[in-house]
């Protein structure tokens, strides 16, 4: 016979599987920050240059990101703004010279060489997190469940 699952081992349960969960979505948003553009094995680099600044109004203020005016290895020109927005100005000057980074497939959907770093690492650390977060959500429901926390003999 066995007894119901106390008020505190419902609530480890609960616990663990809102946080394996959630940690579960995170790690797909990671895995999509840092395989989504490189996913292709034609992912290519360029020089671009900044023609102009979009500004941007923040929380905290006002803030701006870089527009790239940059040719693909077939010789189209194409036009790409930084993802990361930057409170204040741009990180970049008009007129600097930066590398873009594109799929040939798609150059549409290139990205500020810095900004793909950023990402990279960013979604790498959340990566980490995320399996950390699972691996605390699983022990949780593990410990809810009194079958599972030690097996009977005979």
């Amino acid at each position: 016979m066995t007894s119901p699952a106390s008020p505190f081992r419902r609530f480890l349960g609960l616990l663990g599987m809102f946080v394996f969960l959630t940690s579960l979505l995170t790690a797909l948003g990671a895995a999509w920050m840092v395989f989504g553009l490189g996913g292709g094995s034609d992912l290519r680099t360029a020089q671009g240059r900044v023609v102009g600044q979009q500004n941007v109004q923040l929380k905290r203020g006002p803030g701006a990101r870089s527009i790239v005016e940059f040719t693909t290895h077939d010789g189209r020109s194409f036009q790409v703004t930084d993802a990361l927005v930057r409170q204040g100005q741009a990180i970049h000057e008009v007129g600097e010279s930066i590398t873009v980074r594109y799929s040939a497939a798609d150059p549409t959907q290139a990205e500020i060489g810095s900004s793909f770093w950023l990402r990279t690492v960013a979604g790498w650390v959340l990566l980490a997190a995320s399996a950390a977060g699972m691996a605390v959500g699983g022990l949780l429901r593990r410990l809810s469940n009194p079958r599972a926390s030690h097996k009977n003999t005979l």
